[in-house]
């Protein structure tokens, strides 16, 4: 009788720890210190703008609508872009500290680091993007690449 009742207490305490474990892989809340990021400087934009276009958009087929529910509760904020990432910030407190160009024969990606206080996928097979909630954000340099015209 004492080896099935140790038998439960073990097999109760390893049930225990697996629901830890899925619902702690599942905390989207990561909190990384001094991310080195890239976007492009053809930036930023609302928050509001880009979500919109994620609901109406083609390229955004199959979003993650929690993700995007998540999104859209940070309220005002600024979106800069990368090739796989979304990266949103404060406009006031970080967002200003990242320079913005537009030209034509050239690609110019603004290099910065941040924490990174969640990381959260928006769940596009097709053309996968992570999106990043940063803060401390502290300019870096800028990289271009020139386009032969």
């Amino acid at each position: 009788m004492d080896r099935k009742i140790i038998l439960a207490i073990a097999i109760a305490i390893v049930a225990i720890l697996g629901i830890f474990l899925v619902y702690a892989s599942e905390d989207s809340s990561v909190n990384v210190n001094n991310v080195t990021l890239n976007v492009s400087s053809e930036g930023p934009v609302n928050l509001s703008v880009l979500t919109d276009e994620i609901r109406t958009h083609e390229y955004y087929k199959g979003y993650d609508n929690e993700t995007l529910q998540w999104m859209e509760s940070l309220g005002n904020k600024q979106v800069w872009l990368s090739n796989g990432e979304i990266v949103i910030m404060d406009d006031v407190s970080d967002s200003n500290k990242i320079p913005s160009a537009y030209v034509c024969d050239a690609s110019f990606y603004e290099i910065f680091s941040c924490n990174v206080l969640e990381n959260r996928s928006l769940g596009n097979v097709e053309h996968p993007k992570d999106v990043l909630l940063v803060n401390n954000v502290e300019y870096i340099g800028e990289y271009v690449y020139y386009w032969q015209v």
